[in-house]
């Protein structure tokens, strides 16, 4: 019940210079390990225009605290990273509490008179066996209850960044010594206790907040196999709940995880086996009960991923995936791989044995055709595998479509007559008037698959075709609407690298191209002389 003055001051510039300068180190590092595979580009996003972020603060009467500020300006929206459910604090709505003073000065969990109107009513000791055992975390969980300043909103100067997992309320301080860090408010718990979003939960396992905070998988239980990479080093100087510190861990964390992707390029099966256990029964190997550690669904995406970039197809690597997710008890990852690598009798075989509510029909016609089988009738519409399967299944499928002659293509679509449309679009050529077209309106998540596979099959029709000169001029509206296509289904950080390869130097870097495919898609949507979003980006 004690108010006490609070000593912390928020980073100076040259603080604030050593963790942007290993947010650009760490997500290097990031991109290197997951080459391809689009999760940076996604993650990193694009920095917001000086102009955008000053008519905020304008609106808002009030300057945003400088770390936050210049992760906007270099960065971009960190919401959509670090938050499980991201807000949009940039977007039409202000709210006249960003400029009130921030109240609090250390954990808040309500009033002080909740604990003596409890205890007059209960006779009983509020903390032993009242609501205040929720609290039972602090080292002194009455110094969490305080009045605060006659009229004051414990949510007075904060700012939302979006919700976690468990519905705890992420928001960022914008005034004060406490200005810059982010707050947890446990809205979906009891409605009342706020606290600084740092290292209060160690005791638990690593990085609680931070995997909570960013929803990744924890790999924590591999770490006593010789193959799990070592710790990521951090900032020598940390400080507890800054924004910047609290995004340098989630970093070090996606780094790790990535570091252990790409250390089971090295695994054999039995290791594998191993490693998906520990996975699938964490608790049995130390870990927590009820908690998420991972599958090796991620890794198994980006493998497939990689394939269906090629322009021809590496059997020895169809092979490998197929071999890693049998080996990895990956059930529901496993009749992707087989898709890709064309195994069709596998692949009926896996689907039957999935419980009937689990299976794919795309699958099963698919498989049951290609066998020369008489394919089973499917539920309309086709019912695509649900969030437990790999990421990239739909744009297998749609891949292997497109690659089988039109005698085979005819029995399936029979079946599933709404797979018509997402080839007719997988199957457009590369042709400026095509993908005029296809640019006109917005992608459903359908489409957008169905898009991925017409883009890189025109990124290599065309890299192909760039023998002449006069091929290489007439190439460059159709490069610019390959850009403006790869922004549209969200890919540029996957096909930067065959885009790049045909337009030369024309992009430092796939924060130029998106920039450059957004500024057609936008003209094309909403047409203007001007585009106040990309005035003054670099």
């Amino acid at each position: 019940m004690i108010e006490s003055a609070v000593s912390r001051r928020p980073l100076d510039d040259e603080q604030i210079d050593r963790r942007l300068a290993r947010i650009r180190e760490l997500l290097a590092r990031w991109d290197v390990l997951r080459p391809g595979d689009g999760q940076v580009w996604r993650t990193a996003f694009v920095p917001l225009d000086e102009s955008e972020v000053a008519a905020f603060e304008t609106r808002n009467g009030l300057r945003l605290p400088e770390n936050y500020r210049r992760y906007l300006l270099e960065f971009g929206d960190p919401g959509a990273g670090l938050m499980r459910y991201a807000a949009q604090p940039f977007g039409e709505k202000d709210d006249p509490g960003h400029r009130k003073s921030f109240p609090l000065h250390a954990s808040w969990a309500g009033r002080p008179d909740e604990i003596t109107e409890w205890e007059a009513e209960q006779g009983a000791d509020f903390f032993d066996a009242g609501p205040g055992e929720f609290y039972a975390q602090f080292d002194d969980p009455a110094q969490a209850f305080y009045d605060l300043p006659a009229g004051a909103d414990p949510d007075d100067g904060t700012l939302i960044l979006g919700a976690t997992r468990s519905h705890m309320l992420a928001r960022l301080v914008l005034n004060g010594p406490w200005a810059g860090t982010v707050w947890l408010d446990s809205f979906g718990y009891d409605g009342q206790l706020k606290e600084p979003a740092d290292d209060r939960y160690d005791d638990l396992h690593d990085d609680f907040v931070l995997r909570e905070f960013a929803d990744t998988s924890n790999w924590r239980t591999l770490a006593g196999l010789p193959w799990f990479p070592a710790p990521v080093d951090g900032v020598g100087d940390p400080a507890p709940a800054d924004f910047l510190d609290l995004t340098v861990d989630w970093l070090r964390h996606e780094v790790r995880q990535a570091e252990a992707e790409r250390a089971c390029d090295r695994l054999d099966a039995s290791a594998v086996g191993e490693a998906g256990l520990r996975l699938r029964s964490p608790q049995d190997y130390g870990g927590l009960n009820g908690h998420w550690y991972g599958t090796f669904r991620s890794y198994l995406s980006g493998l497939i991923r990689e394939e269906l970039l090629r322009s021809d197809p590496d059997p020895a690597a169809r092979e490998r995936i197929v071999e890693f997710a049998t080996a990895a008890g990956a059930a529901r990852c496993l009749p992707s791989a087989l898709v890709l690598a064309g195994r069709w009798q596998e692949l009926l075989d896996a689907e039957r044995s999935l419980p009937e509510a689990e299976r794919s029909p795309v699958h099963l016609v698919l498989a049951a055709v290609m066998l020369g089988a008489n394919p089973p009738e499917a539920a309309a519409p086709a019912a695509w595998p649900g969030r437990e399967r790999l990421s990239v299944d739909r744009w297998a499928v749609l891949h292997a479509l497109t690659r089988i002659g039109p005698d085979q293509r005819r029995p399936v679509l029979e079946r599933l007559p709404e797979l018509r449309p997402l080839l007719d679009i997988a199957v457009l050529p590369a042709t400026v008037e095509a993908l005029d077209g296809l640019l006109t309106g917005d992608l459903a998540a359908v489409d957008r698959d169905a898009a991925t596979v017409a883009l890189v099959r025109a990124l290599h029709t065309t890299a192909a075709l760039h023998t002449t000169a006069a091929a290489g001029e007439a190439s460059a509206e159709l490069v610019d609407r390959l850009c403006a296509l790869a922004v549209a289904v969200d890919r540029v950080g996957e096909v930067f690298g065959l885009l790049a390869a045909q337009a030369g130097d024309r992009w430092a870097d796939w924060h130029a191209a998106q920039r450059d495919g957004r500024r057609l898609l936008d003209t094309r949507h909403h047409p203007s002389p001007a585009l106040p979003n990309d005035q003054g980006r670099p």
